[in-house]
């Protein structure tokens, strides 16, 4: 699809460019191209949330328990809305070069909200696994949502004690910060693995909901259970027509006595 491969683009050359930022600092062309792509994915990521919100709540009714799905999209939407605001927040203070502390405590909330959202993902994933086609994404995503956890309790420990330490320009000042930004762009980059696996998804949805994307392997019928029923089917067909053929006995027998 071509706004998954227009959002890879994005998002790899948004990773490049926020690395080089911050290798090469108070370079003014690299602040603002970071800008432009900044938002450039955050409306890349933003449509394509949107879509999954969508394609959840079609596929909602149709999952064994509909009103969980919809519960758990909900929240999953409230989630994305949260991951906005702090985006436009951390977008904000980033172009106006506010303090570190800040952009280190937001930082940690929006990797907070977008951990808690793959989590989300990974629940509605599974009800939907039992309707339709790539169960190993179920796995994926859950291996994504644990990595990400991991790593936000990393970051979020060491951007505590940053903060904590004094700003004296020591050895264990610098650890922190190296190890609280190398946790942020690994959060990141499982963040945008995990919302471009909704390809196939957007895919199916795209030409249509098939009925061949609603048979799950595990749910689908054998031969032996297509003879069952062609069996069963066969029986109730006989004794239908026997019954029909005693109704009519009954009503042709009183005609010929009273004639």
């Amino acid at each position: 699809m071509l706004i998954f491969k227009s959002a890879f683009i994005v998002f790899f050359s948004t990773f490049i460019v926020s690395l080089s930022s911050q290798i090469a600092k108070e370079t003014n062309s690299l602040d603002t191209g970071l800008a432009c792509l900044y938002i450039i994915s955050g409306a890349f990521a933003g449509k394509i949330l949107y879509d999954r919100y969508q394609h959840i709540h079609i596929l909602g009714s149709l999952t064994p328990n509909p009103n969980v799905t919809s519960y758990v999209n909900r929240i999953a939407s409230i989630c994305a809305s949260f991951l906005s605001l702090g985006f436009l927040g951390y977008f904000y203070l980033l172009l106006f070069k506010d303090d570190e502390h800040s952009l280190k405590a937001l930082n940690i909330f929006l990797c907070g909200f977008g951990t808690l959202y793959m989590w989300l993902q990974c629940l509605l994933t599974t009800y939907i696994s039992t309707l339709f086609y790539e169960k190993r994404l179920t796995v994926l995503r859950q291996c994504l949502a644990n990595l990400s956890f991991l790593f936000l309790v990393i970051m979020a420990i060491f951007g505590i004690i940053s903060v904590l330490i004094p700003e004296d320009g020591s050895s264990g000042m610098y650890i922190c910060n190296v190890i609280t930004s190398l946790s942020s762009y690994i959060l990141t980059t499982i963040f945008c693995i995990f919302i471009l696996s909704y390809e196939k998804e957007y895919k199916y949805f795209s030409e249509g909901l098939r009925s061949d994307m609603l048979i799950d392997d595990a749910c689908s019928l054998n031969n032996s259970s297509i003879d069952d029923t062609d069996a069963l089917l066969g029986t109730l067909e006989q004794a239908s027509s026997t019954i029909n053929n005693n109704n009519m006995i009954k009503r042709t027998v009183p005609c010929a006595i009273s004639s």
